[in-house]
């Protein structure tokens, strides 16, 4: 007897299918291990808390983690189902990514890509981070703000090869920009993904159109972030007390480093909210 999916359901199943033979083929020729489908292998918990559906037309991007430790994709997903997760009293039904790769540099598919995970969190802003964006997970603990373990490294050559082969692939696949790439930190956790994976983030997003902005004049950075409701002065080219404190008081209500610098991690997200 066939089986019968939902059109959501058949939808997703198909993509999924045709995006680990895309990987298989690219990962074969450059000599990388064979993506892995996870999904019946790792461990579950049937009895846990449910992921949402969500549409996989409507993705919007994907958000780099880490694991933030020296565990394997099993021992994650044992975590999170588990009843010491700290995502549900009893554990999820799977770990929380769509993805994940080892440090061999394998990536695992760990859930179909119509279940929202809780892997972005909760980040008070327009929309749902969970279900508008797939979400990948380095194994491994890296250096980072936060992290003050000296064993902390960086994710290796094959890691980096991967996960920026399964960006390309799915940024053709969903028709995504460089825009549409995200580390956990430009949704609050500051310490996810590590300085490395955040600078390969902020350099693909370099990349994102500034219309008639340039933040290299001060006045630029004025009337953004006037038009942003945070700073009240006149647009007059001098970084002076107020421009400063309107600068802070931004970087805190959207997560950013507190710095008082007009970085690449500001500029990246002023340009999201203005464009």
């Amino acid at each position: 007897m066939a089986t019968r999916y939902s059109i959501k359901t058949k939808e997703a199943f198909l993509m999924e299918k045709r995006l680990l033979e895309k990987l298989s083929k690219l990962f074969k020729t450059l000599g990388l291990k064979s993506p892995f489908d996870g999904r019946n292998e790792l461990p579950r918990n049937e009895s846990g808390q449910k992921w949402k559906k969500r549409s996989v037309k409507e993705l919007k991007g994907m958000v780099w983690h880490q694991e933030l430790g020296w565990g394997s994709v099993e021992d994650v997903a044992v975590y999170h189902t588990g009843k010491e997760s700290h995502l549900a009293e009893n554990g999820t039904e799977t770990m929380a990514y769509t993805f994940a790769i080892r440090r061999d540099g394998q990536i695992v598919l760990c859930n179909s890509f119509n279940r929202a995970t809780w892997s972005q969190g909760d980040k008070a802003r327009k929309g749902d981070e969970n279900k508008e964006f797939l979400a990948v997970m380095f194994e491994g603990k890296f250096k980072t703000v936060g992290v003050s373990d000296p064993e902390a490294g960086q994710p290796n050559d094959l890691q980096l090869l991967s996960a920026l082969m399964l960006w390309e692939v799915c940024k053709s696949e969903w028709n995504w920009s460089e825009a549409d790439l995200y580390g956990h930190y430009q949704f609050g956790k500051r310490s996810c993904p590590g300085i490395l994976l955040q600078s390969i983030v902020e350099g693909i997003r370099f990349n994102i159109p500034k219309g008639d902005w340039n933040f290299d004049l001060v006045q630029d950075r004025q009337k953004a972030l006037k038009e942003l409701g945070f700073y009240k002065g006149n647009v007059d080219g001098i970084w002076g007390n107020q421009s400063k404190m309107a600068l802070f008081e931004y970087q805190k209500q959207y997560s950013l480093a507190v710095d008082g610098v007009w970085g690449p991690e500001t500029e990246t997200k002023t340009l999201e909210l203005i464009l």
